[in-house]
């Protein structure tokens, strides 16, 4: 892949376990991020200062002590976690200077902590579902990973998933503004790299009967939305070859009749074994005050395995 000079700022959010380590090798597998630059970061609770209140019983001593003990072991495991997955990153290709670890201490929660880092001037934020915390249960998301999708609208979010890489990245595209934005973060992410793209536009089923006036829509309403978002596709596909992205890597796919939008986006994504699927944070809704649009959602929890980008 050629060089992107283009800098990004990912803030990777990590918590030490070995699901952590999969984000680690998301990073070092997927070329384009290669070229940018990465915070490790870690929020580590700290024993509460109220513990340290005992030094004061002499009976206490050995336990507070041994407390210490803890908290300080804590952190040199995360420590050594950090630098591991740091020199995993020069491996793959990372410019040491590029990447840097901060361990904080937890001020007011593990996510309300991450989310006001994410204040700092960065481009993107990446965590997994699911961290160590709830490798056991059945669930798809974990908490922490909940809150941060529901919260996180300022920066994209990117939710890595255990699907092998293969630089196939589908989109969904229906020219709304969120849409749009999704296409230009995408296109500065991938500038000038050999990800091949798939555009994909779900349209509604015109079989059915205009809900006002109880008849089935007529031909040039078909055309019409078809000829529409024709246009979006082939203005995307303009928009992705002039950052380097060469048109036999484009494809596009348009979906009629689908009872639910995001099942369709999702089953299309793995028939085109895609890795990676990419959408507005908001569809065609104006509504300011939503906190991700329920498409986007449904695409979370429907594709497990992929890499889901969520940009706002």
């Amino acid at each position: 892949m050629a060089e992107n000079k283009n800098k990004n700022k990912i803030l990777v959010a990590l918590d030490g376990s070995k699901k952590a380590f999969k984000t680690i090798e998301y990073l070092c597998k997927f070329k384009p991020f290669l070229n940018k630059e990465v915070v490790l970061y870690n929020v580590i609770s700290s024993v509460p200062d109220c513990y340290y209140d005992l030094k004061k019983e002499a009976f206490s001593h050995k336990a507070v002590s041994r407390v210490k003990a803890w908290e300080m072991g804590h952190r040199k495991k995360m420590e050594k976690f950090m630098e591991e997955s740091r020199m995993m990153l020069i491996a793959a290709g990372f410019k040491p200077e590029a990447i840097t670890i901060m361990i904080k201490k937890l001020k007011k929660g593990v996510a309300r902590d991450i989310l006001a880092e994410t204040q700092k001037g960065y481009d993107a934020l990446l965590i997994r579902r699911r961290g160590a915390a709830v490798s056991f249960l059945p669930i798809i998301m974990g908490s922490v990973a909940t809150k941060l999708v529901e919260k996180e609208a300022n920066i994209p979010l990117f939710l890595a998933g255990t699907h092998k890489v293969n630089h196939s990245i589908f989109i969904a595209v229906d020219g709304s503004d969120g849409s749009n934005r999704a296409i230009e973060f995408l296109a500065k992410i991938i500038e000038n790299s050999d990800c091949r793209i798939v555009l994909c536009s779900v349209l509604r089923d015109y079989q059915a009967y205009d809900e006002k006036e109880t008849k089935q829509k007529n031909a040039d309403c078909i055309k019409a939305s078809f000829e529409g978002i024709e246009a979006v596709i082939e203005e995307t596909t303009k928009r992705l070859e002039s950052v380097g992205i060469k048109r036999e890597k484009i494809e596009s796919k348009i979906i009629q009749g689908a009872k639910s939008r995001a099942g369709a986006i999702v089953e299309a994504a793995k028939e085109e074994d895609c890795d990676t699927i990419v959408f507005g944070r908001r569809g065609k809704s104006k509504v300011a005050n939503f906190d991700i649009g329920r498409v986007p959602w449904k695409v979370i929890h429907g594709a497990r395995k992929l890499t889901v980008w969520v940009i706002p």
